[in-house]
């Protein structure tokens, strides 16, 4: 029997699947579908992460690998989106290696409520952090608006800080633009952190301030890996004539153990594309806990809206505008 002949029987035992429909990973496991009419977005329980994001008739914003962790690693490959629970600094004296927690981003979440806009679940409690976090996701009515809402529970002793690190991979872009605070120097006085063990790129200058702005625009690099981080409001990916724009509070006088709460990872060579946002550090005692909340929103520009200092102007405007003051302030 030839090739053709096979493949063709072959698609005979495997079922149809309609269009759109979400479909269970070999690694990632079965998933839950939340969707308002204007976005879908897909949670995997298995593995805690969010693995899809998108409005009807368009590409996954989000970049998702269902394989399993290569032998001896101390990250899951999985992309999606999720939290950290910790400063990466801390992780060779908290768990022994500088991966994250093995619990909170290794093993599955609960499932506590679910309507076809929102969804709560619970990961399992971290032995070194005694921390559990909860995660409610709502999608907003007639929007591509997400609301994501932590709540970090200290359920037993450990002397650890913690925070809610979430680190979003995503498909590629043309750059990233994100706000940042002047108040706040980094070294030799640049408008962000340089993490340069990873980033290899100096020159030219991957990432620059937008004139007369503090505004940051990190170029897409070619070859080379940047990792950056800087103070402020927001962070956005640009594809095409659209962003996904993440939103926070951000207060200066509070710790922030990463030295930074808005970071950008690119690197081509590996396909890793990822925009961080982080809470503040906290010192929870056992019973004590601390809630979070992070928007995201889907942002086409106007067609007269074209240039990056144009369209990072754009999305500062719609911060400036949020109508919910006690998330952006």
């Amino acid at each position: 029997m030839n090739i053709p002949t096979l493949l063709a029987c072959f698609a005979l035992l495997v079922p149809a699947v309609p269009l759109g429909a979400a479909l269970p990973f070999m690694h990632l496991g079965p998933v839950e579908t939340l969707d308002n009419g204007v976005v879908t977005l897909e949670v995997a329980l298995k593995v805690g992460r969010i693995v899809a994001y998108h409005r009807k008739d368009e590409p996954n914003w989000l970049r998702v690998e269902d394989r399993a962790p290569p032998a001896g690693w101390n990250w899951n490959p999985w992309g999606g989106d999720r939290v950290w629970p910790t400063a990466q600094g801390l992780c060779p004296q908290i768990y022994g290696n500088n991966g994250f927690d093995p619990v909170i981003d290794g093993q599955p979440w609960e499932m506590i409520a679910k309507t076809e806009t929102t969804l709560e679940m619970r990961s399992g409690v971290s032995r070194q952090l005694g921390l559990r976090i909860t995660r409610r996701i709502e999608l907003l009515p007639h929007s591509s608006t997400v609301e994501h809402t932590f709540l970090l529970e200290r359920v037993a002793p450990s002397v650890f800080p913690v925070h809610a690190w979430t680190v979003t991979g995503l498909r590629a872009g043309d750059y990233v633009l994100m706000e940042s605070d002047p108040r706040v120097p980094h070294p030799d006085w640049k408008p962000f952190k340089r993490w340069r063990g990873l980033s290899k790129e100096d020159a030219p200058p991957s990432a620059v301030l937008l004139p007369g702005t503090r505004n940051l625009h990190v170029s897409w690099p070619k070859s080379a890996t940047i990792k950056l981080g800087t103070f402020g409001r927001w962070i956005a990916l640009v594809s095409g004539d659209s962003a996904l724009r993440q939103t926070i509070v951000y207060d200066p006088a509070l710790l922030y153990l990463e030295e930074s709460n808005l970071q950008a990872f690119l690197a081509p060579e590996t396909s890793i594309y990822e925009i961080e946002v982080l809470s503040p550090t906290w010192t929870l005692r056992e019973g004590e806990q601390q809630r979070w909340r992070v928007r995201w929103q889907l942002i086409d520009f106007p067609a007269d809206v074209k240039t990056p200092g144009q369209r990072a102007a754009f999305l500062l405007d719609g911060v400036k505008k949020e109508a919910d003051a006690s998330l952006v302030r």
